[in-house]
């Protein structure tokens, strides 16, 4: 995975539908009909990611909102982007 700063990861809106549940977030990748449940850290991020954001935008946002070290957040961005990106479900810009 590409970890260069100016890189914007933004979601694809012709491939997922989703919807807010909670503090949790329901996707659908509508070409495959594969559903993807999101954490709250995850759906916290997921409207960034709708906008478009770099990894290092989104690691400052989850921690701003959760209690983990820096070194950590950082390395869960980066997995929860390689898993979306995985799945087809982003853009880079």
């Amino acid at each position: 995975m590409n970890t260069d700063a100016a890189t914007v990861y933004r979601v694809r809106p012709e491939r997922v539908a989703w919807r807010a549940a909670g503090d949790e977030a329901v996707l659908l990748d509508v070409r495959q009909s594969v559903y993807f449940g999101l954490d709250s850290s995850a759906a916290l991020l997921w409207p960034y990611l709708v906008a478009g954001a770099t990894a290092a935008e989104l690691a400052a946002v989850l921690a701003e909102h959760v209690p983990v070290e820096p070194g950590r957040v950082a390395a869960d961005v980066r997995a929860f982007l390689a898993d979306l990106e995985a799945a087809d479900l982003l853009d880079r810009l």
